[in-house]
């Protein structure tokens, strides 16, 4: 069905954003039922009569998330001789695309940098038929989650490649200091937001740490997040995300706006009237509070779970080494009045896209399908581009296995390491084939994301699609909640001015992308 199309206001500045802020490149920890076996479509060797085929030039952007262009890696010179092609990577920025330089293919983070670049002229329509034919693995398995494709459809035209999330281990939940909990005595796990609001102002009050100073609090926020206000699991607990778009009885409503928020920030201002809430949480960052955890200020927070469910857990080893005396345990998010839950990207991941000149180039477009098929369901590629070389770069976690969690060996731990020999440079990170994720995924790992995710409880109803006027309000609006929703909690103003910002929310571009939301909803995504 036909989406409107985005408007050229939507500014630079948005795709600067969204172009580094989608999911994490390696799907190697994500894991579902298989459904088609890994194949390649690699061309077949020329025999010694023929003349070899002149190797087709490909300008590769490369993977938003990496530092900057490292030239003849290790990887490049692999998928040059593996495709004959003739690679040129670059790095794609703003400024790159402003001036012309448009890679032949390329990532970005969000459904709206798609709509962006295509207003630009910029990219390539493509063939949804041609994506089946020259990709059949894969189509098999994003046609269960069609509704990707209407995020990137633009003018009845398929403007990008949607890539899909199955299990998602950056999905939030609760890290608890236990050894805190124990001192406070409390011995079961807070499940509920009664029992949540207890253990935390036990922290606050009740000396956890034992020093006899009062010098602890029991959470802090991301006041300064661009996805919500923070505290995005007491939101939850109401039933709402700010700046997420909700269907409500048919309608769809931003949750910066629903009641149930109000309730929230009632919940939050009293928290931090009773000295519960780090004062300084309207600074905080992700990295900030967990700090805070390692350092004994806070004694809860949100982590990703793949950060912090298990015992080899990042954020779990980082604070043993930091404090060898303390205990960590993983928990679900609190159910409250409006049942459970935390920021959810849903389904959606990242999306390739083509550069504007592709179309003009069939062979060229040809032989980018031919690396994309075998980048999505191509075991040997897609280990080389996401992982490495085995024996090298990486292993598989238990000794002698053939398949399951894969570790990084000594001297290429680090993702800058690995960008030395290409590693994730040329990835297509969440492409790969369910097949692919359910050999390479860390059974511990899956169990814990099915035990402590949300998902699908609180996610966007449009799966975050670009609106016409985003670029006209978006911002302007996400500054707007920021600044409210900080002096609320802080008791700068009263609760009531939860109603003027509502007010002046609406009157500011609220209502015209409200306008926009349910007309797409029902458009494109109602079923």
């Amino acid at each position: 069905m036909k989406q409107k199309k985005a408007t050229a206001a939507i500014l630079a500045a948005t795709v600067a954003a969204g172009l580094l802020a989608g999911c994490s490149a390696n799907s190697n920890h994500n894991n579902t039922k298989a459904t088609s076996s890994p194949n390649t479509n690699a061309s077949a060797s020329p025999s010694a009569t023929e003349k070899p085929a002149e190797p087709i030039e490909i300008t590769w952007g490369i993977h938003f998330q990496a530092a900057g262009v490292v030239e003849n890696t290790k990887v490049e010179k692999w998928l040059e001789e593996k495709y004959n092609v003739k690679i040129k990577p670059v790095k794609v920025t703003d400024a790159s695309i402003a001036s012309g330089e448009v890679p032949d293919i390329f990532m970005l983070g969000d459904p709206a940098n798609v709509s962006a670049y295509q207003n630009q002229g910029v990219l390539s329509s493509i063939d949804p038929s041609m994506l089946k034919e020259k990709m059949p693995e894969y189509s098999a398995d994003i046609e269960k989650n069609a509704k990707l494709f209407q995020t990137v459809t633009f003018d009845e035209k398929l403007w990008a490649i949607p890539m899909f999330i199955d299990l998602k281990p950056y999905d939030l939940a609760m890290l608890w200091r236990k050894d805190w909990l124990d001192k406070v005595g409390i011995t079961k796990t807070p499940e509920t937001l009664e029992e949540f609001e207890k253990a935390v102002y036990a922290f606050a009050k009740d000396d956890p740490d034992g020093n006899n100073k009062k010098d602890t609090y029991g959470l802090t926020g991301t006041a300064t997040s661009t996805w919500s206000s923070g505290f995005y699991s007491l939101f939850g607990a109401f039933g709402v995300e700010p700046t997420m778009w909700h269907e409500k009885n048919g309608e769809i409503i931003n949750g910066s706006v629903a009641p149930e928020t109000k309730e929230a920030l009632a919940k939050l201002r009293q928290w931090f009237a009773d000295g519960v809430i780090d004062p300084e949480f309207i600074t905080d960052t992700q990295d900030s509070y967990r700090k805070k955890l390692y350092n004994g200020r806070i004694g809860v927070i949100e982590e990703q779970i793949a950060k912090g469910a298990l015992p080899e857990s990042a954020t779990v080893t980082e604070m043993k080494s930091l404090n060898p005396e303390s205990e960590l345990v993983f928990a679900k998010n609190p159910v409250g009045p409006g049942g459970h839950g935390s920021w959810d990207w849903g389904v959606k991941s990242n999306f390739v896209v083509f550069g504007n000149k592709v179309q003009e180039q069939p062979e060229k477009l040809e032989k980018l399908f031919e690396i994309l098929r075998a980048q999505s369901s191509d075991e040997e590629t897609i280990n080389m581009t996401t992982l490495g070389e085995k024996g090298v770069h990486w292993d598989f976690a238990t000794a002698g296995a053939t398949s399951g969690a894969t570790k990084f060996l000594p001297g290429f731990e680090k993702q800058e390491e690995r960008d030395q020999d290409g590693v994730r440079l040329f990835s297509m990170g969440n492409i790969t084939t369910q097949a692919y994720r359910e050999k390479y995924s860390n059974p511990a790992l899956n169990e814990a994301i099915k035990t402590y995710s949300s998902a699908p409880n609180l996610t966007d109803a449009l799966l975050f699609s670009a609106l016409p006027s985003d670029g006209k309000y978006k911002a302007d609006l996400t500054s707007l909640m920021q600044k409210y929703f900080a002096q609320i909690i802080s008791g700068e103003i009263p609760l009531e001015d939860f109603d003027k910002f509502v007010a002046e929310w609406k009157a500011r571009g609220g209502d015209e992308l409200t306008k926009e939301a349910n007309e797409m909803y029902k458009a494109q995504f109602q079923k």
